[in-house]
């Protein structure tokens, strides 16, 4: 297995992992969401090494996306709203 391979296979994981999440806050545990949480910077990390210029750049956005989606916007949301 090749590191794009890697690479687009934590993206689709930690994708359907958030999604489930987002619509079911109750079905996982926060040791799950900690894992879907660090696979997108797994898969930057595999990207960044993938030999195949198109599986490169598919793990590096679709990875980053979900990096933004899941942990930069609600951590950023937390600064700005802290009252309820």
């Amino acid at each position: 297995m090749n590191s794009g391979t890697i690479s687009i296979g934590a993206f689709l994981i930690s994708l359907a992992v958030y999604a489930v999440w987002f619509f079911n806050k109750n079905l996982f545990s926060n040791s799950a969401m900690i894992v879907a949480m660090l696979l997108p910077l797994i898969g930057i990390v595999a990207a960044l090494f993938a030999k195949n210029r198109s599986l490169r750049v598919m793990g590096l956005v679709g990875n980053s996306l979900v990096l933004l989606l899941a942990i930069i916007i609600p951590f950023i949301s937390t600064l700005f709203w802290s009252t309820p």
